[in-house]
């Protein structure tokens, strides 16, 4: 396990690129994005001490599906790579849950938004299609979704 320390704005890793290890937060933050540098640039999450990020590229043998980048100057974290991970977690088994609780926080997240997104995509096309006029509260959830997504791209 390597000891590794980041400057702010620096690129950790570039959405795209092949993983072959994994990070544990252990000082600063991290800024996980969806088309980092581009028009379409979005923040995804904001991760701290504690947390990991690029299990799923080391885990799945994947391109990275995000990039990540420094937040605070002196950004620490533990690197692992896929024979450190195994050893990690036969040691220190409450790691695994940890990983596995925040995995899951994450894909709880994505689901509940893009069930919602689904639901009121659906319920536009339906009102459009009947030739009605969108509701009141079908507006402001969809004037929701959007603050919240331009909330996300901060």
């Amino acid at each position: 396990m390597n000891h590794v320390t980041f400057e702010k704005g620096e690129v950790i890793f570039r959405e795209g690129s092949y993983g072959e290890t994994m990070f544990e937060i252990t000082g600063g933050k991290v800024g996980i994005y969806a088309g980092y540098g581009t028009d379409g640039e979005r923040m995804l999450a904001t991760l701290g001490v504690g947390e990991t990020f690029g299990e799923m590229g080391l885990i799945e043998f994947w391109p990275r599906s995000a990039t990540a980048v420094a937040l605070e100057g002196d950004t620490a974290a533990d690197e692992l790579d896929a024979d450190e991970l195994k050893a990690y977690l036969q040691t220190q088994p409450e790691k695994t849950l940890s990983i596995m609780r925040q995995l899951s926080a994450r894909l709880r997240e994505t689901d509940e938004r893009y069930q919602e997104a689904c639901k009121t995509v659906y319920e536009a096309i339906e009102a459009e299609a009947m030739g009605k006029r969108r509701s009141k509260s079908l507006r402001s959830r969809l004037s929701s979704m959007v603050r919240r997504f331009r909330r996300d791209e901060r």
